[in-house]
């Protein structure tokens, strides 16, 4: 979105009055709303983090209960669930995949909309700090935290897909193919 596009729907309701009592008034509703959007950021990312915990305690979980029925060969049953939990667990990383995806777009929307936002106040902490950092583009300098998180599911899809190959019955998909 260009930036006169992003002006026009964020400032739609500036005011044009001009006496100071107006003004000042006008300046303390402008930072309060900047707090509250702060603030609102700020519980944007606790989810983020709540949903990682979330997905990543699953899928150890699933791990963990396949590798107990792995050393303890409770029954021959117990192959039927080498196959199944896999898929389950690489569907609910697919999910998680998708999630930080979303996450990764609403958080840069937001930090478009502080930026924007900073231009009208005395500093601008967020954009100052972005520019430091080299824009995301420098990676000596940083790294999107996105590019790195987006790793963990397909980290997790590759170990479930080698347990699903384990899983599978090799004598009889060999006797099929020959």
């Amino acid at each position: 979105m260009d930036k006169d596009k992003l002006d026009s729907l964020l400032y739609s309701r500036v005011s044009s009055k001009n006496d100071n009592d107006s003004n000042e008034n006008f300046k303390d509703h402008y930072l309060e709303q900047y707090r509250m959007y702060l603030h609102i950021f700020k519980s944007t990312s606790d989810r983020r983090n709540k949903s990682n915990e979330f997905f990543l305690g699953l899928n150890t979980a699933i791990i963990g209960v396949l590798g107990y029925l792995e050393t303890k060969s409770v029954s021959n049953n117990t192959s039927v669930i080498f196959l199944f939990a896999p898929l389950v667990g690489i569907a609910i990383c697919y999910c998680w995949y998708e999630i930080i995806i979303s996450y990764k777009q609403l958080n840069k929307a937001k930090f478009k909309v502080i930026h924007n936002i900073e231009e009208k106040l005395p500093l601008s902490l967020f954009k100052t700090e972005w520019e430091l950092l080299g824009k995301g583009n420098d990676y000596t300098k940083y790294r999107k935290l996105s590019s790195i998180e987006k790793n963990i599911p397909i980290i997790f899809i590759v170990l479930y897909a080698v347990i699903f190959s384990m899983g599978l019955p090799w004598d009889l998909i060999s006797f099929f193919i020959k």
